[in-house]
This record gives structure tokens, sequence and C-alpha cells, in this order.
């Protein structure tokens, strides 16, 4: 098998929106790590649901045992006390051979390199929201502050579908340099049931002159969008969003009064 790019899918039945699925494994007996599974697609006719299980890259060992969890409302197979058990495994390919160094470039080498940690980002979303017009509070020590009340919006991932709430509040101040540093709180709420509480920081860029305008009210109409935004919930198909760090990036449309943005979660692999 080989190191990076390994995945799993795995089915379930009977389907149920609350269904999920953690492939725990180990690295030649080592440390106990887990994935979460990512929901493909559902056979309704035959009443199965599709799960996708991506392992992080592989840098070290030879044999990974894994075992994989189906949780619904409290329930899960296996059971428990079987949690310890790793029935299924598959064999890494050998690791190729480091390159040896041009001699004549040796000598400038450094001393020591650093170890290189690898992450790989993986699609949770798409977000939409449609804001009510900006509550200009004014000028602060810190810079323009200005206030946007969510009055609807939508959100879409693979397998889910659901609605940011009116609740969902983003709190702005313009630097001086014309960056917009974002404080956002915000609710989803989902078709299936969960609800996910999100605070998130980050950056809109106005621009040079984005203190300015954002003083005489006239803000760009269109400005990228960088998000670093934190999830949690109780619900258990969606806890594995509560153990990772999410980037989001996109625009904002202020002069139709919306912004958008694509959420990805920050997969670190393993030591």
């Amino acid at each position: 098998m080989r190191r990076a790019g390994v995945s799993l899918v795995i089915a379930a039945r009977p389907a149920n929106p609350l269904n999920s699925v953690l492939v725990r494994f180990r690295v030649d007996g080592g440390r106990v790590h887990s994935v979460p599974g990512r929901e493909v697609r559902t056979d309704f006719d035959r009443q199965v649901q599709y799960f996708a299980v991506a392992f992080p890259p592989f840098i070290n060992g030879e044999v990974v045992e894994f075992s994989a969890t189906l949780s619904c409302v409290g329930r899960r197979v296996p059971a428990p006390q079987f949690a310890d058990r790793f029935p299924s495994k598959f064999r890494l390919a050998p690791k190729e051979p480091e390159r040896q160094p041009n001699s004549q470039l040796s000598i400038a080498a450094p001393a020591s390199t650093k170890a290189r940690f690898e992450a790989k980002l993986e699609f949770v979303g798409e977000v939409k929201i449609y804001y009510g017009k900006p509550l200009y509070v004014g000028d602060t020590p810190t810079g323009m502050r200005i206030n946007f009340s969510a009055k609807e919006g939508v959100v879409e991932g693979t397998g889910f579908r659901g609605k940011v709430l009116e609740s969902s509040t983003d709190c702005m101040i313009v630097r001086s340099d014309g960056m917009g540093v974002v404080r956002i709180r915000a609710v989803l709420g989902l078709d299936d049931g969960a609800v996910l509480d999100v605070e998130s920081g980050g950056y809109v860029d106005f621009g040079p002159d984005g203190y300015r305008r954002a003083r005489n009210h006239d803000l760009p109409p269109h400005a990228p969008i960088t998000l670093s935004p934190l999830i949690t919930t109780k619900h258990p198909k969606y806890q594995w969003l509560s153990r990772v760090q999410c980037i989001g990036t996109g625009h904002t449309h202020l002069d139709a009064g919306w912004a958008g943005y694509r959420v990805y979660a920050c997969i670190v692999p393993p030591i």
C-alpha cells in the first residue's frame, strides 16, 4: 500500500442522517489515532450509506492496523468493550531511499534539517450570508468599528445542508492600514437537526484606502476575505469538526449585501 493518499469507503446499513463513522488506527502497534468518515452518498433503494475515510500520509512505519466504528444517537457498533481491537490491517510500501547530496554542495549544506509536517485541507462546505445594512458604530483607538448582522444565509457541504441563523453577527474593526479585522459569532442550523456554534477571526482586505473609505461609509463593493472558523457541536455526526482547525476563503459583496466563502478542515498527519 502506498504511503500517501490511502483511503477507504465504508458502507453502513440501514441509512440514517444521524449516522457517523470514525476509523481508529495505529502504525506498528504505536499510538492510536483517529480519522472521521465523510458521507459521500446514500443508496436509498438499498438503504445503504457510504462514508469516505482519507488517511493522512504515513511518514514512518510498515503495518497499519485499523478498526471502523459506526455511531448513531448514542449507539455504536462495535460495542465500546471492543474499542481496543484492530481487526483489519494493511502493509505500507517501502520508504524510498534518501537521495545522497551532491559532494560539491555538501559543504554548504546546513548542519541539521528541521522536520517538515505536511498538512492536508479537506473541503467541509460553502457558506453564503446575506447581511442587513451595515451599522457604522464609529472610530475607536484601534480603528473604525462596523457591525454586520445576518438576515439569512445558507451552508452546504458533502452530505448536509442548513441555514445561517439570524442571531449571527460580525463585529469588524477596519484598521488604519485598510485591513478589516473580523470577529464572527454564528450559529448554523442543519436540516438533520444538528446545531453548530461557530466563532471566527479573520481579515478582509479593503485596500490601502480602506480606513478612509470606512470612515466615509463607503467601503469597496468587493474584497477578499480569509477566516479561521472554530466549530463546536455535540452532534455525533459532526463532532469531528470540534477537533480540527478550519480555514475559510472567499469574497465580500457589500454592494449586494452578502459574503460567500468556502471552508476547509486542516488535517495534520500523526507523528
